[in-house]
């Protein structure tokens, strides 16, 4: 029977695409004969397709928070350089 497991993080793919793998060890899966870390850099294989989809979740709540950070600092520093008087 194949066993399915759910691979995020694909450039350009699907944000989550299921693969069909031959074997697997705790670090690695083979898909066509192919090595391949569980995880990457570029992608991360889940068990299933809803712990994907909550990772992908997770992982775009951390990227607004850390936009949302970098909006604050920016407009503090905005306001900072707007607040300046010339004392010369």
């Amino acid at each position: 029977m194949p066993v399915i497991k759910y691979r995020t993080g694909s450039w350009g793919g699907k944000l989550i695409e299921a693969v069909e793998i031959e074997r697997e060890t705790d670090k690695c899966i083979w898909v066509n004969g192919s090595r391949m870390n569980k995880v990457s850099s570029y992608y991360k294989f889940h068990e299933s397709w809803p712990e994907a989809k909550e990772y992908l979740l997770a992982r775009a709540e951390r990227a607004l928070e850390s936009a949302r950070r970098s909006l604050q600092r920016a407009q503090d520093e905005l306001g900072n350089i707007k607040g300046l008087k010339d004392k010369s």
